[in-house]
C-alpha cells in the first residue's frame, strides 16, 4: 500500500539546474595546476584580483624584567597604582606606571634630577 500522507509534498528543482548553468558562464575555465581559491580574495569582473593589503609592521617583542620590592616599597607602589587609577578614571597597569616613569626619568629635567638625588643618597649610606 503506497498511500500518500497529508504532510508529503513534492519540490520541483528543474529551475535550479538552469540557474546554475547560467551562472557557470561567468567563471573562466579551470586550468591544470591552477591554485584552489582560498576565499580570501574575490575575483573582479575583469578576472584580476585586488592587491594584497600591506602587512602592518610587527611591534618589537617587549623585554621582560622582574622587580623585587621589600614590603614597604610594595605597599607604596600599590598605593601609587590605586591613586593613579582614581585620578585618570580607568584601570592602570603597574607595568604602564613603570614604563611612564622610565620615560619621564629619561628626559632632562626635574624628574631626572630628583631621581639622581634620591639614588645618590641611597648609595652614599
Amino acid at each position: 500500500m503506497n498511500a500518500k500522507k497529508k504532510d508529503d509534498f513534492a519540490v520541483d528543482t528543474g529551475g535550479v539546474s538552469a540557474l546554475l548553468t547560467g551562472l557557470s558562464g561567468r567563471f573562466g575555465p579551470e586550468v591544470p595546476g591552477q591554485p584552489h581559491p582560498d576565499g580570501t580574495t574575490a575575483d573582479r569582473h575583469d578576472g584580476t584580483t585586488a592587491p594584497e593589503p600591506a602587512a602592518a609592521p610587527k611591534a618589537p617583542k617587549p623585554s621582560k624584567y622582574t622587580i623585587l620590592f621589600d614590603q614597604d616599597d610594595a605597599l607604596v607602589f600599590d598605593g601609587l597604582a590605586l591613586e593613579l587609577r582614581r585620578q585618570v578614571g580607568r584601570p592602570v597597569d603597574k607595568s604602564e606606571i613603570v614604563r611612564a616613569l622610565v620615560h619621564l626619568a629619561a628626559r632632562p629635567g626635574p624628574v631626572a634630577d630628583r631621581l639622581a638625588d634620591v639614588l645618590d643618597r641611597r648609595t652614599a649610606t
